[in-house]
């Protein structure tokens, strides 16, 4: 994955209070928190069943990477976003702007 600037935490880091992803997050959160929220949403919603290791398997992904992305621990990227949605055949990117996150 691309490596961010020093400013860029990930994305579990700015929460404040609860749990990845439902939490409260810090006012500051850049708009990218909002989106790696709602992609980890979509990804647990469309992954229903089945299991983490056979979704990573078939998206020709490091489970790890997998796992990083639904617990907010790093960055989702293009690549790794569409190579999901094929194989889940689910859209995990959102179609409109994410609202801002509750701080």
């Amino acid at each position: 994955m691309p490596r961010r600037s020093s400013s860029y935490r990930t994305p579990r880091e700015w929460l404040t209070d609860g749990e990845w992803p439902e939490g409260t997050f810090d006012a500051e959160s850049p708009t990218a928190v909002a989106y790696a929220v709602e992609i980890a949403r979509r990804l647990e919603q469309g992954m229903a069943d089945r299991s983490k290791a056979g979704v990573a398997r078939e998206a020709n992904l490091e489970r790890s990477t997998l796992y990083d992305l639904l617990s907010g621990r790093s960055w989702p990227d293009a690549i790794t976003i569409a190579q999901l949605e094929q194989v889940l055949q689910t859209r995990l990117w959102p179609d409109h702007p994410v609202p801002p996150l509750k701080s």
